[in-house]
């Protein structure tokens, strides 16, 4: 496991709080129960998920950012 310390850590930690919140977010609207789960309802988790990551993504992959985008 890689170890991960300064602004790549900060990443890492936002990009997990920002999909364990929609992912709760969802679960939460979608009005589910933890024991009625189901395999298309935690791909659509995942989904949601991973869209809302995908602009984080797109952050730390442009140079022209400085928060914790790769540096020139």
């Amino acid at each position: 496991m890689a170890h991960y310390q300064g602004a790549e850590m900060t990443m890492v930690k936002s990009w997990g709080k920002v999909f364990a919140s929609t992912v709760l977010a969802l679960f939460l609207v979608d009005g589910a129960d933890v024991f009625t789960v189901g395999w298309s309802d935690l791909r659509t988790y995942l989904a949601a998920g991973l869209a809302a990551v995908l602009p984080l993504a797109i952050t730390y992959l442009d140079p022209t950012d400085n928060r914790w985008g790769k540096q020139k």
